[in-house]
């Protein structure tokens, strides 16, 4: 699914992938809920935010596969002190480790879902339940890096910075253009798109096993 949200402000970003288990590559699915805790935006100078802008902070929760994101998170950020003539080429979103996820799925045995686990999802494992259960949400960990050649794999790519067993994660996006602020409020576009932002693996017959992966997401910063 994907959400596009037009605002006079930067929305809330997103985010942000032991039992036995056998990996399917690249498998992933669409969660009917995404809810991410959003505690700092900032633009960015370059990739390593050399120079940055905070754009908002304070703790606030977003759920990002909803038809409302739009409107639930144009309130979390304040452009009106923005540095003029400065050009801004990322945003930098810092977010809890912790994201609710409600999902259902198919691991190509069996039925599942995120309501019935045994084993949370946590820093060094991933969610392990058994077959059934609905997409009621539960607390999913974005898994310490390496801990897991399958989630590591499906973090590939994304600049995400997290050390192990902390409690917020930082993501860096790149503008789909780098904008220089001229006088004018900017506006900017973010859309999300979590069609792949649930992985899942196949700890065998009767079990299900799962992960946070994270969403894809696209900003443009134009002049209204």
């Amino acid at each position: 699914m994907k959400n596009v949200i037009t605002s006079l402000g930067i929305t809330g970003l997103i985010l942000l992938p032991n039992i036995a288990q056998s990996a399917i590559p690249g498998t992933a699915s669409q969660p009917s809920v995404y809810e991410v805790t959003v505690t700092q935006v900032e633009l960015c100078s370059d990739a390593a935010c050399t120079e940055s802008y905070i754009a908002g902070s304070g703790s606030q929760s977003f759920d990002i596969s909803s038809a409302t994101a739009g409107s639930d998170v144009g309130s979390y950020t304040d452009l009106s002190g923005i540095p003029l003539f400065q050009t801004w080429s990322h945003v930098r979103v810092t977010i809890s480790t912790t994201i609710n996820i409600g999902a259902t799925w198919n691991d190509g045995t069996d039925n599942c879902g995120t309501s019935n686990p045994v084993q949370a999802s946590g820093h060094t494992q991933t969610y392990g339940a058994p077959a059934n259960g609905t997409a009621t949400p539960a607390a999913f960990v974005i898994p310490n890096i390496g801990f897991n050649g399958i989630t590591s794999a499906d973090y590939d790519g994304f600049n995400l910075s997290k050390s192990n067993g902390a409690g917020t994660a930082v993501i860096t996006y790149p503008l789909n253009a780098p904008y220089t602020c001229k006088g004018v409020m900017p506006r900017i576009a973010v859309e999300f798109n979590t069609s792949e932002a649930f992985g899942y693996v196949d700890p065998g017959a009767g079990q299900c096993g799962a992960f946070p992966r994270p969403p894809e997401v696209t900003i443009t910063v134009t002049d209204p």
